[in-house]
């Protein structure tokens, strides 16, 4: 009876410590599972910003793209400009008249005015989508940062709480085992 009853306090005692780490795993596999969920979090995060970098890198290069366009433009036109007055300067003498300045300065202003009106829209596009671009990515990552303090503190918060609910599962359960012991 003896050796029975030591029997029943071993498999109480060896129950009450499986109790104790079962506990600890459940409470450690509930926390963990929390941080993974956080550094899921992170990995959205680091992604989102990663596609703000590849579209800023766009509209740098769409920019580039459109200001050697004009760059080029710029040089066609000053280029059959000067083929223009170089020609109109061979002409005879009775096309050379004093028509011919004013005629020429009509050709350039017109050349500037349909670059003008070519390139302009774009370019303001341009700029207003670099500006706007600029604006929401500051906003993201500074709502990013706030997020990654907060996460942070509840962390912190969480890791205090889940070893105060451990202990005290823990003192509980080896009270109620004490008592059946």
């Amino acid at each position: 009876m003896v050796a029975n009853k030591k029997e029943a306090n071993g498999a109480t005692s060896s129950a009450a410590s499986s109790s104790v780490s079962a506990v600890d795993v459940f409470w450690d596999g509930w926390f963990n599972s929390f941080k993974l969920f956080q550094s899921i979090q992170d990995g959205v995060e680091e992604k989102a910003l990663q596609t703000f970098t590849n579209q800023k890198e766009w509209i740098q290069s769409t920019s580039e793209q459109f200001e050697k366009a004009q760059d080029e433009s710029k040089k066609w036109a000053t280029e059959w400009k000067s083929n223009f007055k170089e020609a109109l300067s061979k002409t005879p003498k009775p096309i050379s008249t004093p028509d011919y300045a004013e005629w020429t300065e009509k050709v350039e202003e017109i050349g500037d005015k349909a670059q003008a009106l070519f390139f302009s829209p774009g370019k303001s596009s341009l700029d207003l989508l670099s500006k706007t671009h600029a604006q929401v990515e500051k906003t993201i990552k500074d709502a990013i940062e706030q997020q990654q303090k907060n996460r942070v503190e509840v962390l912190t918060a969480l890791d205090s709480y889940v070893d105060q609910i451990k202990q005290i599962q823990n003192s509980f359960l080896s009270k109620v085992t004490g008592t059946f012991q």
